[in-house]
């Protein structure tokens, strides 16, 4: 194996592919990149054998072939040469590999090819072509909400669920749901759920940053097949049955608010910083204009803040966990959101203003005076 590159895509992909690399692995050969020509192209690949990460850097190819090196040390090296051409060359003993830019040139060790795990290439059915920057919303707005509790493991990760033209993202680990749908204009029309491993749908949100165009969405058998411009993701599917999520969505309240979605972010984490030892607890009560936060420590001290709102019914005095009410109003994208209440134990909605396709739902804490 022969071939020369740019230092700045060579860069880029290894950045790409290492991600799916776990720091906890006990084979050896999971901690490398997979290095293979093809045809005026190098394809960089890395796995954890639940996520598969796939990219393709333009390059010169003097001679075909594949290797595979520590991501660790193919990074270091990389991420430290100068922008200029890259060459990477295996030695005749087929373990030897020298990498030179300019006047640097390394040689470190490499492991055969035939050592790396195959990557799935599977033959995937098409479910939907979604646009790029909708799906990343759409993962943002739902991926902070999954379980780390192993033990259920049905709850680690994203339910993708598709119905007709309809695809919807939902996690939850059972005192938070976020649910996100949007109509495709290009599916199956099929309709499936399966259970996507949250990391998956984590490095799917970075891939995604700053792409523009469609991405493309398969399935097969037990893996989930993302394609993106320059980018594919293979993951293996979690099994287990997801909750049933529409029987968590409060369809009713008592009272209604409608605020402004930084105003009460803000004010929610400024009452954190007195509330981080007690349990997170958050105190909201809304009269007439104001929204009343509070949070009390004894031995931190007392917060309260007074929000304008717009709210209407009766007035329901009710705690909530800050960090679970910060996840939930970072990813909103309006201005204004509504928050709905049923009670003291009944759990709350928060909507964005005119954006019904978002709903995040967020149990309350019990509290004693």
């Amino acid at each position: 194996m022969h071939i020369t590159c740019e230092q700045g895509q060579l860069a880029k992909g290894v950045q790409i592919v290492q991600r799916a690399i776990s720091a906890r692995t006990t084979m050896p050969i999971l901690g490398n990149i997979l290095l293979e020509t093809a045809k005026d192209r190098m394809k960089l690949a890395a796995t954890d054998l639940e996520l598969g990460i796939q990219t393709e850097i333009p390059a010169t190819v003097q001679q075909g072939g594949a290797i595979t090196l520590s991501a660790r040390v193919l990074g270091d090296i990389v991420s430290n040469l100068s922008q200029a051409r890259v060459e990477i060359k295996v030695g005749e003993n087929g373990s030897q590999v020298e990498i030179q830019c300019e006047d640097a040139v390394f040689e470190i060790p490499g492991v055969a090819a035939t050592d790396f795990p195959l990557i799935p290439d599977p033959d995937a059915t098409l479910v939907a072509t979604i646009d790029a920057g909708l799906l990343r919303t759409m993962v943002r707005q739902t991926v902070f909400a999954v379980s780390g509790d192993d033990t259920r493991p049905f709850l680690t990760g994203v339910f993708f669920v598709l119905e007709g033209e309809t695809v919807r993202l939902v996690a939850t680990d059972g005192g938070r749901l976020a649910l996100r749908s949007a109509e495709v204009p290009r599916s199956a029309g099929q309709k499936f759920g399966v259970i996507v491993p949250a990391k998956t749908m984590q490095e799917l949100a970075r891939a995604l940053g700053g792409v523009s165009g469609d991405a493309t969405v398969a399935l097969a058998e037990n893996n989930l097949v993302f394609t993106l411009p320059e980018v594919r993701l293979v993951s293996r599917l979690i099994a287990g049955q997801f909750p049933n999520y529409q029987q968590v969505i409060p369809q009713s309240y008592k009272q209604r608010l409608q605020l402004n979605t930084e105003r009460f972010l803000h004010a929610i984490r400024r009452a954190h910083i007195t509330a981080r030892d007690s349990a997170n607890v958050v105190r909201l009560s809304a009269k007439g204009a104001e929204l009343t936060v509070t949070s009390n420590t004894p031995e931190v001290g007392k917060t309260t803040e007074r929000v304008p709102v717009r709210a209407e019914g009766e007035t329901v005095q009710v705690a909530f966990n800050a960090k679970y009410l910060i996840d939930g109003l970072a990813v909103l994208e309006t201005d204004e959101l509504v928050f709905e209440l049923s009670g003291p134990l009944t759990a709350g909605t928060i909507r964005p203003v005119g954006q019904q396709e978002y709903v995040y739902v967020l149990a309350p804490v019990r509290v004693y005076a």
